[in-house]
């Protein structure tokens, strides 16, 4: 499984690549900034999105405005490489000593229009939208068998 991960890491590379500069040239991304991709793979939670606090803050840190409370939960837009925009919920979540962000209301949606399954490997770039300002994020993906 260890080659098949830097296959399927490197397959996506390539294909955010052409995936991040489609979205560019859409003219969607503000100021054309947009965060470098925070990778997870899938677990076999189809509702949720689970993303590691301290690797996914990092990612998202630069693009929170004033006043937007994860805590409380963000409504964000993600695209896949259509550029179809589906609508979510990004939360963090504190359990006990445990954090955590996750993408749902909207997560199941794109994961089952999109037939994901677990292990596939997400990559999440942040940005802002340039028209609407609301915090969206490029869903992209690849398939580990």
């Amino acid at each position: 499984m260890g080659s098949g991960k830097a296959k399927g890491a490197k397959e996506l590379e390539v294909k955010d690549e052409l995936q991040v500069e489609f979205v560019l040239s859409a003219g969607i991304v503000k100021d054309c900034e947009l965060s470098l991709p925070y990778v997870i793979q899938l677990s076999n939670d189809k509702w949720n999105l689970f993303l590691a606090w301290q690797g996914f803050e990092e990612t998202l840190i630069g693009f929170l405005k004033e006043g937007e409370d994860v805590r409380e939960g963000i409504e964000v837009n993600a695209y896949d490489k259509g550029g179809h925009e589906f609508q979510m919920m990004l939360k963090k979540w504190v359990k006990d000593s445990n954090q955590f962000y996750v993408l749902n209301r909207g997560w199941f949606g794109f994961y089952n229009q999109h037939s994901l399954q677990q292990h596939d490997l997400i990559a999440l770039p942040v940005f802002r939208h340039a028209i609407t300002d609301i915090l969206s994020l490029l869903v992209t993906f690849t398939r580990i068998r």
